[in-house]
């Protein structure tokens, strides 16, 4: 392999030398960067989902290695994300989203960053409501301060708000809701454009539940069940009408 040579400015004109500093500088400040800190962004990555209950706390070592990447694919699995074990910009919304739930309920400063603060203030009010105080906001956790851990815990909740019987009619809306999008925010038919959990068509039509249409899985099944309700009055009703036709 020929060996890669430096160019030799002083042989150049000054003009050609200015040239070539130029375009030198402009590809720095172009080119891709490694993050400064990508350490410690490993290192928050695994301190949030520590925080939450989904890494041992010995996990947070700063290495995105096997037992960071299962974490990560849990994660994503619960709230309706691609379950690829990738931390890209989905699932650290998600994430930060979800830390910032528990802050909120704890009386923390909600950044999405589960430090050492959140960490007492999660103890304090684990304390405080008789649980066991480690300052995880584990499952138990997370159920005694009403933030749902789950997508279809989610949907549990709210169909109770709507008024229906979950042991009656969550089944349904889990059986059509996997056909529809196998419960993933993001999902968008290829040949429609119908968008996420409940495949709203056009997708912004979910924007009367709330802005965050697009990316909060909450919003998307306060308008999913709406739907639900004004067109088949329960979700038995929409599941009923799907094995006939194959859309809802």
């Amino acid at each position: 392999m020929t060996p890669t040579r430096t160019p030799d400015l002083r042989r150049r004109s000054p003009l050609a030398r200015a040239a070539l500093v130029l375009a030198a500088a402009l590809l720095a400040v172009l080119a891709p960067s490694v993050p400064a800190h990508a350490l410690d962004s490993t290192t928050w990555i695994q301190r949030n989902l520590a925080g939450i209950g989904y890494l041992p706390a010995g996990g947070i070592d700063g290495v995105y290695g096997a037992q960071t990447t299962a974490a990560v694919r849990s994660f994503q699995r619960d709230n309706g994300l691609a379950e690829d074990g990738d931390y890209g910009s989905r699932t650290e919304l998600a994430l930060h989203d979800k830390v910032k739930e528990v802050q909120r309920k704890a009386g923390a400063t909600a950044d999405g960053a589960y430090g050492d603060g959140t960490k007492s203030e999660v103890t304090a009010w684990q304390q405080a409501n008789g649980l066991s105080a480690d300052g995880v906001a584990g499952t138990a956790t997370m159920n005694a301060m009403r933030v749902a851990r789950t997508v279809k815990i989610t949907a549990q909740w709210k169909i109770a708000e709507h008024g229906w019987s979950v042991s009656g009619q969550f089944g349904c809306l889990d059986n059509l809701w996997i056909r529809e999008s196998t419960w993933k925010v993001y999902a968008t038919n290829p040949s429609s454009g119908a968008y996420g959990i409940p495949q709203s068509l056009p997708g912004d039509k979910m924007a009367v539940a709330g802005p965050d249409w697009r990316t909060d899985p909450a919003t998307q099944i306060e308008w999913g069940l709406d739907y639900i309700k004004s067109r088949y009055s329960t979700p038995c009703g929409a599941w009923s009408f799907w094995q006939s036709h194959n859309w809802y």
